[in-house]
């Protein structure tokens, strides 16, 4: 897509990218910034929805380094909000799993989320959230597994 609206395109996908993120991550903040962070968060829902969740795959998904997932793990650990289990056949291998207290930090803070999201939402057709999601979805997957370098 190297022409001239190319730059155009992605200067106010930039520039709505920007605005968005750092406006919904300031609202997230200060409503639940005081009971856990976004990217303790976004853990917590990784662990959740991956059973047989490893740290190696918390770091995946999140995009971070295995110093930085072993820093986010030890204070989920110390907060009782998840818990690190060794497999039985390989000693080597964690698995991580929510406690009690990490689900139901977790609910509250995805439905304190919740609220701060619907009320934008509201202002779009239901078949133009579907289709924003479908297309911030492609290009998540083809920065993950593509690179965005090939064309379909």
């Amino acid at each position: 897509m190297s022409t001239p609206d190319a730059k155009s395109l992605v200067n106010r996908y930039l520039d709505a990218s920007f605005m968005v993120n750092k406006r919904f991550d300031t609202r997230i903040r200060e409503q639940v910034g005081q009971t856990i962070t976004t990217d303790q968060f976004c853990a917590l829902r990784l662990i959740e929805e991956k059973p047989f969740c490893t740290p190696s795959d918390l770091a995946e998904l999140l995009c971070i380094g295995k110093s930085s997932i072993t820093a986010l793990v030890n204070k989920l650990v110390d907060r009782d909000l998840v818990h690190r289990a060794g497999d039985e056949r390989d000693r080597r291998v964690v698995y991580l799993t929510l406690t009690d207290t990490g689900r139901q930090v977790y609910r509250e803070t995805e439905q304190e989320i919740q609220q701060i999201l619907e009320p934008y939402l509201v202002h779009f057709k239901p078949e133009e959230v579907r289709i924003f999601i479908e297309s911030f979805e492609k290009l998540a997957a083809l920065l993950t597994h593509e690179g965005g370098q090939e064309n379909e």
